[in-house]
C-alpha cells in the first residue's frame, strides 16, 4: 500500500502557500513505512480506505511515473469528475465491500498482534510510547509558542559565544568551519579569568531576571485564560473538586497524542 501524503488535506489542495501556487509533484507517492515495518516486523494489515479515497490513491499512483509537476486544482477536479461518471451500482458495491472489510478489520488486526512474540510486542509498545511522548512535546511546544511563552536566555557561555563567534569566523578565509570555530571559542572561554567572565555572568543574571519576571506574568495570564496546564506546577492555583475536573480535561486535550499515519 502506498500512502499519498497529500490525501489527508484534499480540501485544502487549491490554496496558496506563501503567496505562490501550491505545486505537488505527481511522483510524490512514496511508501510510508509503519512502525512495525521499521522494526523489521511483518507488515501490519492496512485499514480499509473509503471507496473515493481508495480511487484517488490509485489514480495518484498512476501519475507517480510522470516527472512534471501538476497543480492540485488541476488534478483533483479531474479525479472527482471521473468518479462521478462511475455508475451508482458500482459505487454501492464498492461501499458494501468497504463496510465488510472495515467490520472484519479489528479481528484481522488482533490476529496480527497475537502472531507477534512477547519481545516484539514489548518493543513495539516502547517505540509507540516514545513516539507519543515526542508528539506530546511537539504539541506542547507549539502551544507555548502560540501563547507567547518567554524564551529562556542563554547562559554566560552562550552570551560569550554570540559575541565572539562573528569576530572569530570573520578571520577565516572562505566558508568558516563552525566546528573548529566553536572549539577555538571554548578554548578561549576556559582561558578567561573569573574577572574577565564577570561581565558575561552579569549580562546573564540581568537577562534571567527579566525572563523570570516575564515568565510569571505569562503564567498568570495562562491561569486567567484557563490554561493552567501549560504553566509550572508551583504556579498553578489550588483547585477545588469542580475546578480539578475541568483542569484534567484541559490537560488531557493538550497531552493527547497526535494521530500518526
Amino acid at each position: 500500500m502506498y500512502a499519498i501524503r497529500m490525501l489527508p488535506s484534499l480540501s485544502n489542495l487549491g490554496r496558496k502557500a506563501s503567496g505562490r501556487p501550491l505545486y505537488i509533484s505527481v511522483n510524490y507517492a512514496t511508501k510510508r513505512l509503519s512502525i512495525e515495518e521499521k522494526l523489521g516486523f511483518p507488515e501490519r494489515p492496512k485499514k480499509p480506505l473509503p471507496p473515493y479515497i481508495d480511487y484517488c490513491q490509485k489514480k495518484f499512483a498512476e501519475f507517480s511515473n510522470v516527472s512534471q509537476k501538476v497543480l492540485p486544482r488541476e488534478i483533483i477536479p479531474k479525479f472527482a469528475e471521473e468518479w462521478k461518471l462511475i455508475d451508482k451500482e458500482t459505487k454501492t458495491k464498492l461501499m458494501n465491500e468497504y463496510r465488510e472489510k472495515l467490520q472484519k478489520y479489528p479481528d484481522t488486526l488482533q490476529q496480527y498482534y497475537l502472531s507477534l512474540t512477547d519481545a516484539q510486542r514489548l518493543e513495539l509498545e516502547t517505540v509507540r510510547n516514545e513516539k507519543d511522548a515526542s508528539a506530546q512535546k511537539r504539541k506542547l511546544r507549539l502551544e507555548n509558542r502560540k501563547t507567547g511563552k518567554p524564551i529562556r536566555p542563554v547562559n554566560q557561555f552562550g552570551i560569550f559565544v554570540k559575541e565572539v563567534f562573528p569576530k572569530v569566523s570573520a578571520g577565516d578565509s572562505g566558508k568558516p568551519n563552525v566546528q573548529a570555530t566553536l572549539k577555538d571559542i571554548c578554548k578561549r572561554w576556559k582561558n578567561l579569568t573569573p574577572e574577565e567572565k564577570a561581565p558575561y555572568k552579569l549580562k546573564f543574571e540581568v537577562a534571567d531576571q527579566e525572563y523570570q519576571k516575564k515568565l510569571v506574568e505569562w503564567e498568570d495570564e495562562m491561569v486567567r485564560q484557563g490554561k493552567a496546564n501549560l504553566v509550572r506546577v508551583r504556579a498553578r492555583p489550588i483547585l477545588g473538586l469542580d475546578d480539578s475536573k475541568k483542569f484534567s480535561k484541559e490537560t488531557e486535550r493538550i497531552k493527547k497524542p497526535m494521530k500518526t499515519k
